[in-house]
């Protein structure tokens, strides 16, 4: 989960949302059915809602006016309209954040709108593989929406006591990943946390978890993305973050060694270190994490199965974690 502030709360409340009963009475499953539709339309029956067609529509009004005008009405006319659904998704933007955004975004609209029109066009087909190597997997839980996150987000996950809605931003996608971002490794990627919460809830309920949590759902969710698309690079399977995917092996046995000298921190400065864009410790990137998670669940992937390793107990993940990071390299 490409979590920002709040990563470890979101598992747990993930975790509470999947063991609620109103999920099993109410949630709809997602439909898989074939994506069409072109730019401008949203698309039907594809699993989720696309209100990228209703922000298009505004937008391209506005080009050629002055920034103030042009934010105001995409304020208004978009997300004041759309207010209900960033409520669902835990934001509330207003004007002043909209015109902070947009002359960024011009540049990137072009690329924006190419992630929109291949999300249509593949998520569909990849929840649909998804289900077929993870047969036990309930997409009744998260209903997905795709719509501008103003950089806050690629994908996102806010339970709201009844679901656990998904959300996608085409425009941070487009800015971190690119607009030939490998969609199938994001979607895989996100979908295998709501697959964790879903198997090991108990494991996801500590709104403090430990680090050695952190590092397990992290990881086993990037070796997840990898092994269901097995033609990925390692680039898109590490974030499209060309320096994680490049450290060598001293930095990932330093962050390594570290880890092991604080497999139980619940504290937010030090799961930073190893998870969080923009810190590091020493002789590591950002986010390093995510690769030494991976190189573990590469390892244990040849005697464990996605399935078992989403339902480990946790003091089974704790051992397990604690085994390979002390033979790591």
């Amino acid at each position: 989960m490409r979590f920002k502030a709040g990563r470890r709360e979101a598992l747990a409340l993930l975790a509470a949302a999947l063991s609620m009963p109103a999920l099993a009475r109410g949630a709809v499953e997602l439909e898989a059915a074939e994506a069409g539709g072109s730019d401008g339309a949203t698309v039907g029956r594809t699993g989720f809602t696309d209100l990228m067609p209703d922000f298009w529509a505004v937008y391209d009004g506005t080009l050629g006016g002055d920034l103030p005008t042009r934010a105001l009405a995409v304020w208004q006319r978009f997300f004041q309209t759309h207010d209900d659904v960033y409520r669902l998704a835990g934001y509330r933007f207003k004007q002043d954040d909209v015109a902070r955004w947009l002359p960024g975004f011009d540049g990137r609209a072009a690329a924006t709108r190419t992630v929109h029109l291949r999300f249509a066009r593949d998520y569909a087909g990849n929840l649909g593989r998804f289900r077929s190597a993870l047969a036990d997997f309930s997409g009744r839980a998260s209903p997905v929406t795709l719509l501008p996150s103003l950089m806050h987000f690629d994908a996102h996950l806010q339970p709201n006591g009844a679901s656990l809605p998904l959300f996608f931003g085409p425009d941070a996608i487009a800015y971190y990943h690119g607009a030939d971002a490998d969609l199938d490794v994001l979607f895989s990627h996100e979908l295998f946390h709501c697959y964790q919460g879903q198997k090991n809830p108990a494991m996801c309920l500590d709104p403090a978890a430990p680090l050695y949590v952190s590092l397990w759902m992290e990881g086993t969710a990037t070796y997840a993305s990898e092994r269901l698309n097995p033609g990925a690079s390692p680039l898109h399977v590490l974030l499209d973050d060309a320096t994680l995917a490049q450290a060598d092996g001293s930095s990932l046995r330093a962050a390594a060694r570290a880890m092991l000298s604080n497999l139980d921190a619940r504290d937010e400065a030090t799961q930073s270190l190893f998870f969080e864009t923009g810190h590091h410790g020493e002789g590591w990137p950002p986010r390093v994490g995510y690769a030494v998670g991976l190189r573990i669940a590469r390892s244990l992937g040849t005697a464990m199965s996605l399935p078992q390793m989403a339902a480990l107990p946790a003091q089974r993940v704790r051992e397990t974690l604690a085994q390979a990071l002390q033979r790591f390299g």
